[in-house]
């Protein structure tokens, strides 16, 4: 591959289609917008079920580490693209974690 990378969600193909089955037997909702993911709609379908990396790949995450996987569609993985914490609402993106308080005032 140019520049020397290498894709870990292809390089780990096994480990990667074993965590897709896991999170698809689940059955959870998308953890991006909380609503259900119709299974059964074909690859590439903005509904479709997709694995999401909490941390991303291009930030460090594990693609086949259990603990950093969670369902998602595929609007809504594409929308997050490589934030952390991020979820759509009515009012534009807000942080899954709250903001710390500071003591800089």
């Amino acid at each position: 591959m140019a520049g020397g990378k290498r894709n870990l969600r292809v390089t780990n193909g096994t480990a990667r289609r074993s965590v897709r089955a896991w999170l698809r037997a689940q059955g959870r909702p998308c953890a991006i917008c909380g609503q259900p993911i119709d299974y059964s709609l074909p690859p590439g379908h903005p509904l479709s079920f997709e694995v999401d990396e909490i941390v991303p790949v291009s930030l460090g995450g594990s693609p086949v580490d259990r603990a950093n996987v969670q369902p998602a569609h595929r609007i809504c993985n594409q929308r997050k693209g490589n934030r952390i914490g991020w979820r759509p609402d009515a009012t534009g993106p807000r942080p899954l974690v709250p903001p710390r308080p500071t003591t800089d005032w």
